[in-house]
């Protein structure tokens, strides 16, 4: 159970998956650093992190009252920090497309509104889905996929006749004078 608002929204930077594993191993980078004296931390954070990310792991630690230049508690904290973000859960969600970041914002955004949490979100591009998503949480999955809806309306050998005589109708000789649109429409009718 997530105690601190500081820390809430410093896992609500953490969207996705790869990047949870980047920070991962960035707090470890961190966590290595520690016991050396010629490091300076806050610097070190500056290099690891981004400006935003480095402030809330430090308002989050003064919160906690984590003294940033005493090893022992900080390598604690940091140990803590990295469960935290280790057992956020992971949302799977295969598209047809490439997402950007705005899809991920909004995504995720969704999942706080709705189900009350940070989630980590993993996208899978799959263009064999041709529209709509598979989604995957809490080992459950569900397909709202268009591939799907057509292979629900469509048996396989429904499939295989309309190809066959797309095929068929394609190696028919086809009248140049027609425009393109005539043309098609021969082909597919």
């Amino acid at each position: 159970m997530i105690k601190s608002s500081y820390l809430s929204y410093l896992l609500s930077l953490i969207k996705t998956k790869p990047y949870a594993d980047e920070i991962l191993l960035r707090i470890d980078e961190l966590k290595e650093s520690l016991y050396n004296k010629r490091i300076d931390l806050d610097k070190k954070m500056g290099e690891l992190f981004s400006f935003e990310l480095k402030e809330k792991i430090k308002a989050y630690s003064w919160q906690e009252q984590i003294n940033l230049n005493d090893p022992v508690s900080f390598g604690k904290f940091l140990a803590d920090l990295r469960g935290y973000i280790k057992n956020m859960p992971v949302v799977t969600i295969k598209i047809a497309y490439d997402p950007d970041e705005e899809t991920v914002k909004e995504i995720s955004a969704w999942f706080v509104e709705n189900y009350g949490k940070n989630v980590l979100i993993e996208l899978v591009s799959n263009k064999s889905l041709i529209g709509g998503a598979i989604i995957e949480f809490n080992l459950s999955s569900k397909d709202f996929s268009l591939k799907k809806r057509l292979e629900e309306k469509y048996k396989p050998e429904d499939w295989q006749n309309f190809i066959m005589q797309v095929r068929q109708k394609s190696t028919a000789s086809v009248n140049l004078t027609k425009t393109n649109g005539e043309q098609i429409k021969q082909v597919v009718l």
